[in-house]
């Protein structure tokens, strides 16, 4: 039985692009979206595009510092690495933030 529907999930998976060759692009509209969701848009995008380095970052830094001597952030392994992805957010969206404030000020 699980190879049955294996077999025809396959098979339309396959087709797919066959009935979809007839579809046209329509490029977008330049005022279809409102300036405020485009603004949206890229902070998000910012922001969670730049978490992998904001986290790597913070956790080099902060395996840095308890290497010199600092008190670690807990005991628990699982409360520190939250913290330490926390921070990392936090970073983030001050990243997405700056973007928007040196954005304006441009205008």
């Amino acid at each position: 039985m699980k190879r049955v529907v294996a077999v025809v999930l396959l098979v339309v998976v396959l087709t797919i692009p066959i009935f979809a060759a007839d579809v046209k692009y329509v490029p977008y509209d330049a005022n279809e979206f409102p300036l405020w969701s485009i603004k949206l848009r890229r902070a998000e995008t910012l922001a969670f595009g730049s978490l992998p380095i904001t986290f790597a970052l913070v956790n080099l830094s902060y395996g840095a510092a308890t290497s010199l001597g600092a008190p670690s952030i807990s005991n628990d392994g699982m409360r520190e690495s939250l913290t330490l992805l926390a921070v990392a957010g936090t970073l983030s969206i001050v990243v997405a933030i700056a973007d928007y404030i040196i954005g304006e000020m441009q205008d």
